[in-house]
């Protein structure tokens, strides 16, 4: 394997963990589930899977998944697959050969070789790794390198702080986040972690400049078999 970023973290601080959110998009109600399963000889899967109706009726769906090695304290990313249904069809995926030092990414049926350097990721790999900085608690440098198209793009985030957050469960102490450059400049985010529950994801508000307003919001969730509960006294600084 090549060499990956040593902003990443060993597979014993890394747990299982089930969560339902309520999302919505420009007013159109939706429904998510993320999770991070443990497979065999330490491989992990996180999957995410959001659908959207209208009127009572399933308009989209959407299913990501990304499996990974946790490796000497490495995250090596081996594929990724998304694929939209409904009103409009996408399909996409990645499968990464790093001991050719290649990834190949397909996109809707054409095919782009990237040439693997240390630290490239894709969408949901890149999200572990940042949830896995933060409970390191290195901060100062938050940035990844995801697969595009046939491109390899620079994603940076900044600490925000430190937020007693209102949720559904009741308050939750959380760290916010937001993406502070993407190459393309066309949207902003701001991401809520729980700093009590493995900086498990409560939020995320994404805008962009095309009108498009994404929020997604944490409606139940259990991390290590435990259910996601509010602390009594919240004080937003839980360690």
């Amino acid at each position: 394997y090549l060499i990956i970023s040593e902003s990443f973290v060993s597979a014993q601080q890394a747990v299982e963990f089930a969560a339902n959110y309520k999302a919505s998009t420009n007013g159109i109600g939706a429904t998510a589930l993320r999770k991070l399963e443990i497979l065999d000889d330490g491989l992990y899967r996180l999957s995410n899977s959001i659908e959207a109706s209208l009127a009572g009726q399933v308009i989209a769906k959407l299913i990501q998944t990304s499996e990974f090695h946790l490796d000497a304290e490495r995250v090596v990313p081996l594929s990724y697959n998304y694929l939209l249904t409904g009103i409009s069809t996408e399909a996409s995926s990645i499968n990464y050969d790093w001991d050719a030092g290649l990834a190949l990414n397909n996109e809707n049926g054409e095919n782009w070789p990237i040439k693997l350097t240390s630290g490239v990721m894709d969408e949901l790999s890149h999200q572990f790794a940042l949830r896995q900085q933060i409970k390191k608690g290195n901060t100062d440098t938050l940035e990844f390198q995801l697969i595009d198209g046939d491109e390899i793009e620079p994603h940076r985030y900044r600490l925000v702080g430190k937020e007693v957050l209102n949720t559904a469960l009741g308050k939750l102490n959380s760290t916010q986040i937001e993406l502070a450059q993407v190459e393309s400049n066309e949207r902003t985010t701001k991401i809520w972690l729980a700093d009590d529950w493995q900086y498990l994801l409560i939020k995320i508000e994404q805008l962009n400049k095309s009108g498009l307003r994404i929020k997604l919001e944490l409606e139940s969730a259990t991390v290590s078999g435990k259910k996601v509960v509010p602390m009594l006294e919240p004080t937003g600084f839980a360690n």
